[in-house]
């Protein structure tokens, strides 16, 4: 192995990490046991460490520069840029730069575009990703969307998204059946929500649904698809959402109909 790559956590910023593993040569990722399963399948990746296993002594790159990952010696720590990302949501100010480019600017190679995993063989299968661990991602319209939807559609999320079972989903918490149900998929239409990043990683084109963040703000790519919002001066109210909308109407994900998600998805 020529390094060590560290991100813990959460299942978006892991997926991102995929940009910059394969331009590092092999390498040991470093991260949260659920995670392994997936890491191994990234560019690069020979073996996945547990956080509180022996490393080998390697470059160290540290992806979260958070407390949990301060006992590692790294030999560089990406930038959080915690300050401008407060003030892009208390002022409105400009955003952070994107999390893919403080990856690579923190292993010093050029990040890679999408897919960073085996591409998803393409059908004509609609998957839905409603799920959002935080209640202000969660667009209102999900139902509505699948009763429009004329074809094959397939639900996916993790085993607390009631809404998965509800629409004929399987929840899980695996991500082998995740990425079994992109198999033979057209697109994904997901929140800002880590299996957003995860279709995208497969090479699946993705309309993202954004509310109290934008697509701006770091973590989305261009090269991902279609990513809907609304131009409300409220937008962004938070860094990662919340359990309740700032200013009571939920307008910023209210206001995406399911009309405009179709046509993102005839786009395709």
């Amino acid at each position: 192995m020529n390094a060590l790559v560290v991100r813990l956590s959460s299942l978006g910023d892991v997926v991102l990490a995929a940009a910059v593993t394969g331009a590092l040569g092999e390498v040991g990722f470093v991260t949260d046991r659920r995670y392994h399963p997936l890491v191994t399948r990234f560019p690069g990746v020979v073996r996945a460490y547990a956080p509180d296993e022996v490393l080998p002594a390697l470059p160290l790159y540290d992806l979260q520069h958070h407390w949990k990952t301060r006992r590692y010696r790294a030999t560089r720590r990406v930038e959080r840029q915690d300050l401008r990302r407060r003030l892009r949501v208390w002022a409105k100010t400009a955003p952070a730069d994107p999390v893919v480019e403080r990856y690579g600017r923190c292993c010093g190679v050029r990040p890679a575009p999408p897919p960073w995993l085996p591409p998803a063989v393409r059908g004509g299968a609609l998957v839905l990703a409603p799920g959002a661990a935080h209640a202000t991602k969660r667009w209102p319209w999900w139902r509505e969307l699948a009763a429009a939807w004329p074809g094959e559609l397939r639900v996916v999320g993790g085993p607390d998204d009631a809404l998965v079972a509800e629409l004929g989903g399987v929840p899980e918490a695996g991500f082998d059946r995740t990425l079994a149900a992109f198999e033979g998929a057209r697109g994904v239409v997901a929140g800002d929500t880590g299996l957003l990043h995860l279709a995208a990683a497969c090479g699946l084109p993705t309309v993202g649904l954004f509310g109290p963040t934008t697509s701006a703000d770091g973590f989305w790519q261009p090269a991902y698809g279609r990513a809907l919002e609304l131009p409300l001066a409220c937008r962004p109210c938070s860094r990662y959402g919340g359990a309740t909308c700032p200013v009571g109407d939920h307008a910023c994900l209210r206001g995406i109909p399911v009309d405009a998600v179709l046509a993102a998805v005839e786009a395709w």
